[in-house]
């Protein structure tokens, strides 16, 4: 991943945190990715300073959550959409 990589995954996985972080904090599906998300964050910030030994190895770590955040918003996503679409209008 280039620098610019970086920047970009970090802004990315920024908004979906912020986002997270909106959802009632007693569903356990967003504060699990809520937490991956937060991880994920943490590798991309290790993964861009060059001298960090450990970066190589978090990257699996990294993309696994990514994945599973992605996944998990995706679904509480999903929740919120099918429960406004009950909602008398």
């Amino acid at each position: 991943m280039s620098g610019g990589s970086y920047v970009e995954a970090e802004d990315l996985l920024r908004a979906v945190y912020e986002k997270l972080r909106a959802v009632p904090a007693d569903d356990p599906l967003a504060l699990a990715a809520t937490h991956l998300v937060r991880c994920a964050m943490d590798g991309v910030a290790l993964l861009s300073q060059p001298e960090s030994s450990t970066a190589n190895e978090i990257l699996g770590c990294a993309r696994a959550a990514v994945t599973v955040a992605t996944y998990a918003v995706r679904e509480v996503d999903g929740r919120d959409r099918r429960d406004r679409a009950v909602l008398p209008g």
